[in-house]
């Protein structure tokens, strides 16, 4: 009897060890699989954070010296003057406005030269970075985005022409926005010219009724009267001559490329190209290049900081370009304030540059 026994349970203890072993792999495995994302997780993490470090030091450096060549350029009393003037025959203007536009294209080559070492990380945005992430951010749109002139020119344009609406969204506004600057667009496409104000007063005139129609129907408010329209041409000319060089994303990564050179034996894949090479470029023949250095430097030709913001938005444009630059350089010193290389009159330049806009 005891035998049976036995020979009833042997099979159901084998049965059991095996689900046992088997659980116990299963048990092993899967910590083996957590601790394995685990450590890869930390490695993605402090490879992310180590390629931000490595960047920082010249991301500081480039941004400083930008900082400090805009602070001059908006500071009441400043030399900002020399980039007034599509030609620089005085030496010292000359080089002025090219270092200006150096400092601007090598902060560019800093950012392009760490987004491509970042592009190998997949996942690339931790939350230990997320400020100066969220500052280099800041650098691009400030060059890239015009949505606030368009808004401006259509929030104009209804108070000129006395539209009524119940309801103006910040979304309606802005997609009026679009929609003008893109007849704009077409207008001095077709007449082949590079300013509202110099299209024929019929021009002027067709061009105005297009975009109030434009703007009634997509605000359902009564049309704009003829005899209206006429009184208020010359303003609302004003409002549609708006001079823009916004230096869109992709330029930007394309004025990156053309900064950075490849390094072997570096803690850093890349360089930024010095001055000297800089200024041969520039001087050079090389139509390649010369259409990149041309679009930026669209941003700073002939430009009067002290001028009218409305008819030039390139004003506003260098402007929030200077306080993204303070944002970065604080960012930076935030993101390692213990060991921070910023000298104090930076930071000191820097809070009083943030804290009065």
């Amino acid at each position: 009897m005891e035998d049976r026994k036995i020979e009833v349970w042997r099979p159901m203890a084998i049965l059991l060890q095996v689900f046992i072993s088997a659980g116990v792999a299963i048990l092993i495995f899967v910590l083996g699989e957590v601790f394995i994302r685990q450590r890869a997780r930390q490695a993605k993490k402090e490879s992310i954070e180590a390629t931000y470090q490595k960047y920082a030091e010249p991301l500081m450096l480039s941004a400083s010296q930008l900082f400090w060549r805009l602070d001059e350029v908006f500071n009441p009393g400043g030399a900002g003057y020399y980039l007034q003037g599509h030609e620089h025959h005085v030496r010292y203007e000359r080089y002025k406005t090219l270092s200006t536009l150096y400092r601007m294209a090598s902060l560019l080559g800093w950012i392009r030269a760490l987004r491509r070492e970042l592009v190998f990380i997949r996942g690339s945005n931790p939350a230990v970075v997320k400020d100066l992430d969220g500052a280099l951010e800041s650098y691009a749109s400030a060059l890239a985005d015009g949505r606030r002139v368009e808004t401006r020119m259509v929030e104009s344009l209804i108070h000129l022409w006395l539209i009524r609406a119940n309801h103006l969204s910040p979304e309606v506004i802005a997609q009026a926005g679009i929609q003008t600057a893109r007849q704009v667009a077409y207008a001095l496409h077709e007449k082949q010219v590079s300013s509202v104000k110099y299209l024929s007063e019929a021009d002027q005139l067709a061009l105005s009724r297009e975009i109030a129609d434009s703007l009634t129907g997509a605000l359902s408010c009564a049309p704009v009267a003829d005899d209206l329209l006429k009184e208020t041409i010359k303003r609302a000319v004003v409002y549609l001559s708006v001079r823009e060089a916004w230096f869109y994303r992709d330029w930007q990564s394309g004025i990156g490329d053309l900064m950075i050179k490849q390094v072997k034996g570096s803690q850093r894949d890349f360089e930024i190209i010095g001055y000297k090479d800089f200024e041969e470029m520039c001087d050079g023949q090389e139509e390649v290049q010369l259409i990149w250095l041309r679009r930026l430097y669209a941003v700073i030709d002939d430009l009067d900081v002290d001028g009218d913001r409305f008819s030039d938005s390139r004003i506003d444009q260098l402007h929030e370009t200077y306080l993204a630059t303070a944002k970065m350089i604080e960012a930076l010193h935030q993101s390692d304030s213990v060991q921070s290389q910023i000298p104090e009159s930076t930071r000191n330049a820097v809070n009083r540059v943030l804290q009065a806009a």
